[in-house]
This record gives C-alpha cells, structure tokens and sequence, in this order.
C-alpha cells in the first residue's frame, strides 16, 4: 500500500489539530468551570440540565413572591392592629361615656376624641402598600377603598372597591390570597341584632327592652327565617291572668308558656316585657332583619348622638348599646383577619423553606452534571498537552523524511 505525501501532511496534521482541539476544550473547561460545553458532549445531561435550570429558575421566582407576599402581608398586619388598637380606645371611652355622672360637657370632650378615632381608622382603612396600591380595594386597589360624603343622607362612608383577592403563586400547586378586601373586614359587620314590637290587640300598654344581648342574639340566629318573613313574627297572647303564650306567627308553633302578671315585667330571650292586659290580649313583636355596617360609620353615628343634646337618656342607651356591640364585631373581624393573614404567613414561610432546600438540591444535581472535576481536569490538560507535544515531534519527523537519506 502505497502513502502519498498529500496523505502523510493531512493525517499529521489533522492529528495536531485534533489534539490541540481537546487541549482547547480542557482549558475552557477550566476557564469556565463547566465540562458540558456543546450539547454534543453529553445530549442526556445537556438535557437534564436545562430542566433544572428551568426548575431553579421557577423555585427563584416562587421564592421572590414569598418575599412579596410576606411583606404585603406584614404591612396588611400592621394597619389592622393600628385599627384595632384605636378601637379599644373607642370602646374605652364609649363605656366611659355611659357613667351616669358624665355631664354634657364631658360627653362633647368624649365625642371629640372618638371623632379623631374615626378619622384615624378611616384613613388607615385607605392605607397604601408599597407600590401605592390600596391595601383594602380589592381588584380596585387604584382606587381608594371608602369615601366619604358629608352630604349623604343616609350613610356618609362607602365602600368604593370590591370583594377581588388578588393571589400570588408560591409553589407550582400553591396560590396565597396577598390581600383582604375592606368589604369582608370593614364593611360586612353585623351591628346589634334587635327586636320590635309591630302592634297589640285589647292590650293597654307594651313595651320591650333588652336586658341580655347575648341570650337574645342566640335567639335571633336560632329562630330568624330569611326567606319567609312571616316566621320571623311572634304573637304573645294573654291565656290567664297569670300566664302568657309566646307563639311563632308563621308557623303557628308555641314556643314558650310563661308566669304573667298584668302590668309587671317578664322575661323572654334576653328581652324584657311589660304589658298590661287582660286575658285575650295580644302583643306581636319581630325579629329586625340583621343589618351590616362598617366601623366608620358605627363610630360617625355614636359621636353625632354625643353631640346631640337632646338626646333623651333611653335613645342614648340604645345608640351606646348598638356602638358597643358593632365596635365588637368590627374587632372580631378585624381579629379574624389578622388570624387569616397569620396563617397565610406561615404557610407561605413553610413553603419558602421547601422551596430553597428544592433549589438547594437541583443546583447540586445540576452542579454534578454540568460543572468541571478540577482534579480530574488538570490531569486530563496535563496528558493532552502531552499528546499534542507528541503529535508535533512526530509530525517534525515524518515530513522531514526525505528519499534523498537513504541514497
């Protein structure tokens, strides 16, 4: 078989090349790190590796949201305490106010004070995150949640949001509410549930007032029909001179028999009747249908009855009973929000957590397949340049062959 000198120059040289070509690669694997440095060099793992780059970049960004989350949550938590702090003071002063020996001029002072609480929970109730988006708006967060309107004829703070929960995504299966809307927390707050006469037959006189709010909210939520108005009226009829029948209109049932005596109080559900009447007598009174109303307005309506001095003692009794009873269910829904907002912060923390030892763990997969063994890398640059020396020495000495030194 016979070699050409064409053939002996390319088979040298491209034996240099390639040995330089594998010198290159080692030193750019120092250089960079990363023993993958084409697709070519290991198709699964380049493969692998771009899947869990995407992983790690994925967990990143759920990682970046737990952060948003927890710090829209942290500023969400610090306005509601604020509110609630002031309406303990509120409902200091609203009990403070009911002293018997509080004069008018005290009440002026106290209703002064509420006012400035009102102001101060209206404005917190339009507080701003960082990105000078309203807290409690809703999908509205552009726009203030409630206003104001001195001239309304009926309640002077409204609701300008909506019920949106905007969400963020913490974990590829786990998505947390980051706000809560001013309508659950502020507005939809059920004030003092209460009763009415509605009208009397043959009686001479009656009348109700509440003496348990507790036992006749049990009552309320028991017996209240929101869909048959008719059951939510009950007849007290007068059976004997010494006992009364409470029956549900509606329905017809008999609830209750209990001792009367014309004239003379009794006790029903938390509520106290007195009338006078003989037996055939009847007395009807009702269940008002519950009603909601935020805490600003709540706290409007009690200083505008502070500041009325014609106000009579019973008509004030009553607006500090509603004040009482609806400055407690606005703080038990703000206390529930803060306990939602607490959970949605643990959780989102629990997640975080995985979610970095997951990072932790494909970036150390990651790092097995794609990054460099120096120790071994060395080695390999040291044989190489080894081979390369070899392939040049030989290359020096095949074409300088020559038919001349054998003559």
């Amino acid at each position: 078989m016979r070699i050409s000198t064409g053939q002996l120059y390319d088979r040298s040289i491209q034996s240099v090349l390639d040995n330089q070509g594998d010198l290159s690669d080692i030193q750019r694997q120092l250089s960079s790190g990363k023993k993958l440095l084409r697709p070519s060099d290991d198709p699964v793992g380049s493969a692998q590796v771009i899947r869990l780059t995407e992983e790690i970049d994925l967990l990143t960004q759920f990682n970046k949201n737990s952060n948003l989350l927890t710090n829209s949550l942290e500023q969400e938590e610090t306005v509601l305490s604020n509110i609630n702090n002031a309406l303990d003071r509120a409902r200091v002063l609203m009990v403070q106010s009911g002293n018997g020996i509080v004069s008018a001029e005290d009440r002026n002072a106290i209703a002064i004070e509420i006012g400035q609480i009102r102001d101060q929970a209206f404005d917190l109730m339009n507080s701003r995150n960082s990105n000078g988006e309203y807290i409690f708006s809703g999908f509205q967060s552009a726009l203030p949640a409630f206003s104001y309107d001195a001239s309304a004829t009926g309640n002077k703070y409204a609701f300008e949001g909506d019920g949106g929960q905007n969400n963020i995504q913490v974990s590829d299966t786990v998505s947390l509410q980051m706000n809560n809307s001013g309508q659950d927390v502020f507005e939809n707050v059920f004030a003092r549930l209460t009763p009415s006469i509605t009208g009397f037959v043959g009686a001479t006189s009656a009348s109700l007032e509440m003496q348990s709010q507790s036992a006749f909210d049990k009552f309320h939520e028991t017996n209240y029909d929101s869909v048959t108005a008719a059951n939510n009226e009950f007849q007290i009829s007068i059976v004997s001179a010494t006992q009364v029948q409470v029956t549900n209109v509606g329905t017809g049932a008999v609830l209750d028999t209990l001792d009367y005596s014309s004239g003379n109080a009794f006790f029903y559900q938390g509520l106290e009747f007195d009338i006078t009447g003989t037996t055939g007598d009847t007395v009807n009174f009702q269940l008002d249908p519950p009603q909601k109303k935020s805490i600003a307005e709540t706290l409007n309506d009690f200083v505008l009855v502070l500041e009325n001095k014609n106000t009579t003692d019973s008509e004030f009794d009553d607006a500090l009973a509603d004040a009482l009873v609806g400055l407690d269910n606005a703080k038990t829904s703000i206390g529930n929000a803060i306990s939602e907002i607490g959970g949605r912060r643990n959780t989102a923390q629990t997640i975080l957590g995985s979610n970095l030892d997951l990072e932790i763990s494909n970036k150390a997969a990651r790092s097995n397949i794609e990054e460099v063994d120096y120790a071994e890398a060395v080695s390999e640059l040291s044989r190489q340049e080894t081979a390369l020396q070899a392939a040049q020495a030989t290359f020096t000495r095949v074409t300088g062959t020559s038919l001349f030194d054998y003559i």
